[in-house]
């Protein structure tokens, strides 16, 4: 059994998209025993479409598609594979009914395009979509199976994560789980940790070990392949394990837990509240807590770093960390004060029991350096309260 992507969208071919989804698809079928044989990127033309998923179909037991679900003129998917498998749309009440009960709880006005997506190929099967309002579609065909996920991030890593995948492991019958976990490390590049725990990675079979860096963390994913989860879950602890020790204090979580989420918990154990100044990170860890909902946070303030003397970098990460300690009447305070010229950002941590300072490395204002340097001055953070070392 093989399977094959087809993602379509002429952003995407173009490159005005980063395609995210592909990635996510070949890691989820890869990890689930479902082999997979050839990806490839069409733009939003029909005769296009119907060739790639034409070859696609000659080559592969099941095609999965992202994209083209939608409302509009270019959402061409539905038409594509009702054209080329000879099973003609049907309009489907109950679909209908469905996205003008969602358009109004939303109190949006439901327009007639709209009613593009209460369509469907004959015989297919309609996938329900909670995250969004085009449903994705499953056509069982003597040529193959042809799956269609809505392209919107959020929708297709529900869909195919909750029932597309579920879906695929009944009809081939793959036998067991696989299942995973991933530690986050925060505050060290994905070199430093595969340093650390490398000949793990290259050692293990099962479970297997895979590292992805982002801005926010290092992702150490353990995956093992056993008969049910709570004998997967055994094998990962032993792993887990092993990581731990060779990372001490470093897992910052698990799964979906993030690093603002542990510092909120950290400061409300202690019954405290946290203010937060900040300089060329502009506003990107009071933005963290807040979506995080953190309850120990007090508030914020952004600071132009022309404002603040940076000469003695210490000073002024201690000077605004009072001022937001005492504008907020908050019991301990972040501050954050970068130096261009130095290129080293200073950090400052006031607590009712001590004054911490940090210095590390200066990586710019752009979104990315933004959100390094706020990670990397929660992640000191952390380790402060949790008695670790702080220097990453």
């Amino acid at each position: 059994m093989q399977c094959e992507i087809v993602m379509i969208g002429t952003e995407l071919l173009l490159g005005q998209i980063v395609d995210t989804n592909a990635a996510f698809m070949a890691q989820a079928l890869a990890e689930n025993g479902l082999a997979l044989y050839q990806k490839t990127t069409v733009g939003d033309n029909s005769a296009r479409i119907r060739r790639v998923l034409d070859a696609a179909l000659d080559r592969s037991d099941v095609v999965l598609t992202s994209g083209g679900l939608g409302p509009t003129e270019d959402d061409l998917t539905r038409e594509c594979v009702a054209e080329l498998l000879g099973r003609p749309l049907e309009f489907r009440q109950e679909l209908y009914d469905d996205l003008v009960a969602r358009f109004a709880h939303l109190q949006i006005r439901l327009t007639e395009n709209n009613k593009k997506q209460a369509y469907a190929p004959r015989g297919a099967t309609t996938l329900e979509n909670a995250n969004g309002t085009a449903p994705g579609l499953l056509v069982e065909d003597e040529r193959g199976t042809v799956v269609c996920i809505p392209g919107v991030p959020r929708e297709l890593k529900a869909m195919l994560t909750d029932t597309v995948i579920p879906y695929l492991r009944r009809k081939f019958e793959l036998p067991g789980v696989i299942h995973s976990r991933v530690l986050k490390v925060c505050g060290l590049g994905e070199s430093r940790v595969d340093a650390a725990i490398g000949d793990l990675v290259r050692s293990q079979e099962n479970p297997t070990i895979g590292l992805l860096a982002s801005p926010d963390a290092v992702r150490i994913r353990i995956t093992a392949r056993a008969g049910d989860v709570q004998e997967a879950e055994a094998l990962i602890d032993e792993v887990d394990a092993k990581v731990r020790e060779r990372l001490p204090g470093l897992i910052m979580g698990v799964g979906a837990t993030t690093l603002e989420q542990v510092v909120d918990g950290l400061i409300r154990e202690r019954g405290w509240r946290l203010a937060v100044a900040e300089t060329t990170t502009g506003g990107a860890i009071t933005q963290r807590l807040t979506a995080a909902r953190a309850q120990a946070f007090a508030g914020g303030i952004v600071v132009p770093l022309a404002s603040v003397d940076v000469e003695d970098g210490t000073r002024a990460a201690r000077a605004l960390s009072d001022q937001a300690r005492d504008q907020y009447a908050a019991d301990c305070a972040l501050a954050v004060v970068a130096d261009r010229e130095a290129k080293r950002t200073h950090v400052h941590f006031v607590t009712p029991e001590c004054r911490v300072d940090w210095n590390f490395g200066y990586w710019g204002v752009g979104e990315r350096g933004q959100v390094r340097s706020g990670i990397v001055a929660l992640e000191h953070v952390r380790r402060h309260l949790c008695g670790i070392a702080s220097r990453p």
